[in-house]
């Protein structure tokens, strides 16, 4: 890697990637092979040996103190002093000057954990780069960020390649690793595939590399087979919350509801199959009016829901992967009452066989899975029920681009057999290609509804933002 350069390593889970970053940060010791930088050989023994050469790493979990301030967590044991004492105006200035940088104006002496996850990555970014690196490590860096914060941090990695610093990017967003990288390694199985110079290979080069077959299908739905309606809110409201919701799904459908943080789009749905109460209007399920009271209720009606966050809210991390696939449809593995094992086993040997899911067996505690096994087998949860509806938030969150071809696959397939199904995307691409039509939400109210085929990223992001006046929206739009 040069220096000013933004070299992306990408690759499907298990491929090396983090690995890779752990060893230049000294978390991991070689067993063969050896590291120069700037010409000279290096043996690194420790992060802190790493910081010493002028290597920065930020991983996916963040390592910030929740107690401390935003300034002291940029600084930690290297505040500036004065006879001895923190100086704690230099200090906040410092850090002031430095999260600017990032368009970030927040009060830095407020503690970390009073913060949203997504300035928090911000921070902990700007703590690696405080510590005047000469080559910094990101491990899925966006993961937590809205579109503009990634514009916003682009703007900084830009600015800090063209300083001379060298910047290793690992992201599974492969519109991100076009946008903003040099050169690109692709990673398979602990093996390096390949390197190229970004803006002379194809998105669709890469993944191929990384999955080691070609990529034929064309990702766009064609023709899709639309039925009846089968869900449909109508004058959908809550305080404070959204306001005047309507809109239909019909079976083969795959709607997607695209906005922005903050936006409202989870409150709509997750106030639609009584996770959350409070709401007036009305809400059809074939034609019929039905007021959902409980998550329970929507799952006898024939609803399924897949939650944004697998590990707190969809997942039992220390229960094995087979307990996790049955456990919402053990009276599909009952007899009498009694859970049947053999069962359970069998169907659990399909789900993985189907969404090829590595892992060591249906025993094993589904928190020893990577990320994207884990995404496999939440999803695969909910279509063993065989529900009529499926509503899915962030389908992909946190995996890589192998499993989420593959996800895009599934769902694809189910929705041909006439299941209706929502997804909920901060990722536009994933939205605007998987998707039938899609409603767009700003602020708890509907600012559009598009067809995909007359979707693009640019005109969705404006009704997203609520930035698109009412004659553009007139014409963009049309009745889903």
């Amino acid at each position: 890697m040069a220096e000013g350069e933004i070299h992306a390593l990408i690759g499907e889970n298990g491929a090396g990637k983090s690995t890779c970053l752990g060893l230049l940060n000294g978390v991991h010791k070689p067993t063969l092979g050896e590291i120069y930088i700037n010409g000279e050989r290096v043996i690194i023994d420790s992060t802190g040996h790493a910081q010493s050469l002028g290597i920065s790493c930020v991983f996916q979990e963040l390592s910030l103190a929740s107690k401390l301030s935003v300034a002291e967590n940029i600084y930690a044991g290297r505040a500036p002093t004065r006879f001895g004492i923190v100086n704690w105006k230099e200090l906040n200035k410092k850090a002031q000057n430095l999260l600017n940088e990032f368009g970030l104006d927040i009060d830095v002496s407020q503690s970390v954990d009073s913060l949203p996850i997504s300035t928090r990555q911000i921070i902990e970014i700007a703590k690696a780069i405080s510590l005047d690196s000469k080559i910094l490590l990101l491990d899925e860096p966006t993961s937590a960020l809205t579109p503009d914060e990634v514009q916003a941090l682009f703007k900084v990695l830009k600015k800090l390649a063209a300083s001379g610093i060298g910047i290793v990017y690992v992201s599974h967003h492969m519109s991100e690793i076009f946008e903003i990288s040099d050169k690109i390694s692709v990673l398979r199985d602990g093996t390096k595939i390949a390197t190229y110079d970004t803006n002379k290979i194809t998105k669709n080069q890469v993944i191929s590399d990384m999955i080691g077959s070609d990529i034929s299908h064309n990702i766009q739905i064609k023709n899709p087979k639309i039925g009846d309606t089968i869900f449909e809110l109508k004058n959908y409201s809550q305080d404070g919350i959204f306001e005047d919701i309507h809109f239909e799904l019909k079976r083969g459908e795959i709607l997607g509801l695209a906005g922005l943080l903050g936006s409202k789009r989870s409150e709509i749905v997750r106030s639609s199959i009584g996770l959350i109460n409070g709401a007036i209007g009305e809400t059809y399920i074939d034609g019929k009016v039905i007021k959902i009271t409980s998550l329970r209720h929507a799952i006898k009606l024939g609803i399924g829901f897949v939650p944004e966050e697998r590990k707190t809210e969809g997942l039992f991390l220390d229960f094995s992967v087979g307990d996790n696939l049955s456990v919402a449809s053990l009276e599909q593995h009952s007899n009498m009452g009694i859970v049947q094992k053999k069962s359970i086993h069998s169907a659990t040997e399909k789900a993985i066989e189907e969404f090829s899911v590595k892992t060591q067996g249906t025993d094993v505690a589904i928190g020893q899975l990577s990320g994207g096994n884990q995404q496999k087998i939440m999803l695969a949860k909910w279509l063993e029920r065989r529900p009529k509806i499926l509503i899915i938030e962030e389908p992909t969150k946190g995996v890589d681009i192998g499993a989420k071809f593959q996800i895009h696959e599934v769902l694809r397939q189910y929705a041909s057999e006439g299941m209706a199904i929502i997804i909920i995307s901060s990722d536009l691409p994933e939205i605007i290609s998987l998707s039938t039509n899609i409603i767009a939400i700003h602020e708890g109210k509907i600012t559009g509804k598009l067809s995909a085929n007359e979707t693009t990223e640019d005109n969705l992001m404006q009704l997203m933002a609520g930035t698109m006046n009412t004659s553009s929206t007139a014409s963009a739009s049309t009745q889903v």
